[in-house]
């Protein structure tokens, strides 16, 4: 009983410590204000195969 209580606690001060030196949050796709870049798709198959052409 003893040794779970030492391990809960070591592993309680490791999570603690560890979420203390977690950098900033993550950032996924496009922030407000910010706008998509041009996108020009190659395709690799069909009549335009190996050119430049969207498909919409």
């Amino acid at each position: 009983m003893k040794h779970r209580l030492a391990v809960g606690g070591l592993m309680l001060a490791a999570l603690v410590t560890a979420s203390g030196w977690a950098g900033d949050a993550l950032k996924s796709g496009l922030q407000v204000g910010e706008h998509p870049t041009p996108f020009h798709p190659l395709n690799l198959t069909g009549s335009q195969a190996g050119k430049k052409n969207c498909l919409v």
